[in-house]
């Protein structure tokens, strides 16, 4: 995986709807003085994530996330496509048993086709207080346009 693809797809995820679960998730690990990126791991089958630090705003990202990254070009998007569907198809009143499957599925697509972007995502929005895409940098005499 490249670093260029791996930016690309973190300033998609930083452009959509997750942007603000992100946020929320960040600063709660700020607060809680935890490296969020920890607590990003898929949990074992029938593992439940337990009530550490931020559990609830991570099962809002959980939620997010692959649904963010439906129709991206490539053969990780491609490979992961059904299960973030299906993530995105889950209602929030869903069966306990059966959302946590999907969840756990689409989940662990995400972290093993996308680990770097959502490790980057993560980070960055600890570092800054909030997740925000990039932007042109002004003064480049057009030179810092491939930021936006």
């Amino acid at each position: 995986m490249s670093n260029c693809w791996a930016w690309g797809v973190q300033q998609r995820l930083a452009r959509s709807e997750c942007a603000e679960p992100t946020t929320r998730f960040a600063r709660c690990c700020r607060e809680a003085n935890v490296d969020g990126r920890d607590l990003l791991k898929v949990p074992k089958p029938g593992e439940e994530p337990g009530d550490g630090p931020c559990r609830a705003e991570l099962e809002v990202l959980r939620r997010c996330v692959p649904g963010a990254l439906i129709g991206g070009q490539g053969r990780a998007f491609e490979a992961c496509a059904r299960d973030f569907k299906a993530v995105a198809a889950l209602p929030e009143d869903a069966d306990a048993q059966k959302a946590a499957a999907v969840l756990h599925r689409g989940w662990s697509c995400v972290m093993r086709g996308f680990t770097q972007p959502i490790e980057q995502l993560v980070a960055q929005a600890q570092a800054v207080g909030e997740c925000r895409p990039a932007v042109p940098v002004k003064n480049t005499s057009g030179k810092g346009a491939w930021t936006a």
